[in-house]
């Protein structure tokens, strides 16, 4: 990986703690699951596996799926971590090689999206799981909350990065207005949970080439003139996590 400048890096992330206060997104994730006590989870970019390491030790299922997973070897020699599925694969070429209903036997109750920082690939990501979703599904997508101009860019050129994911709830909220959607302002750079998924639906894949090639030159700049369309915030605190769930998927339970 391509070295940065590490003090920058510290800096960015400190200025993100001070303008989003509260526990960070690991521990909002960790909220969720306790939530929802899922009998599934699937995650998109596995990296370390610290992401993957929140899930409850009692879900059945774990589902990983990563090109180039670099799990620490404290969190991989885990029980619940060891019993996962993971593959080493991009998110592309699993869902064109595998069958999510048959790999979990029923639809996918969460899943998390943090793979590649462009909002194109988290759309795609976003359409791939919907297919095997039901109305109470829970999608996570983290990065949606972007930074600053410098560290929310296309090319990565710093350490502190959220690329231009910001760009898919946005994109979620005008083509796909049914669907129920929160952000929580939680550091570094903002967790949105989508619920209300329909796996009938079609409609954003048959929009997708047009989506991005309206939205890829959008900047930062954008997303501050556009902010009022961007999903509702909520405080990262426990009891506002919980009451959204408690009013959307948990209410359907």
């Amino acid at each position: 990986m391509e070295a940065f400048d590490t003090a920058l890096r510290d800096e960015h992330l400190q200025e993100s703690l001070d303008r989003l206060p509260g526990p960070a997104y690991y521990r909002v994730l960790k909220w969720v699951h306790d939530f929802l006590k899922p009998a599934n989870y699937v995650e998109v970019g596995v990296n370390r596996g610290v992401s993957l390491d929140q899930a409850r030790r009692e879900t059945p299922r774990l589902i990983g799926i990563d090109p180039t997973p670099r799990m620490w070897p404290v969190i991989a020699k885990k029980p619940h971590i060891a019993k996962a599925q993971i593959y080493e694969l991009t998110s592309d070429d699993f869902f064109e090689r595998y069958d999510l209903a048959e790999l979990l036997g029923r639809p996918v109750v969460l899943a998390f999206i943090d793979g590649l920082h462009l909002f194109e690939q988290v759309l795609r990501d976003f359409v791939n799981l919907e297919r095997y979703s039901d109305d109470r599904t829970v999608i996570l997508l983290h990065d949606c909350i972007p930074f600053s101009a410098e560290t929310a860019t296309r090319e990565r050129t710093t350490d502190f990065y959220s690329g231009d994911v910001w760009k898919a709830p946005l994109a979620l909220r005008r083509h796909r207005p049914e669907l129920k959607m929160v952000t929580v302002r939680t550091a570094p750079t903002g967790l949105c949970l989508v619920t209300g998924l329909d796996n009938s639906n079609r409609q954003l894949e048959k929009e997708l080439p047009e989506i991005e090639r309206t939205y890829r030159d959008y900047d930062f700049d954008y997303y501050l003139a556009h902010r009022d369309e961007m999903p509702e915030e909520i405080p990262s605190k426990v009891k506002a996590v919980g009451d959204w769930l408690r009013a959307g998927p948990l209410a359907q339970s």
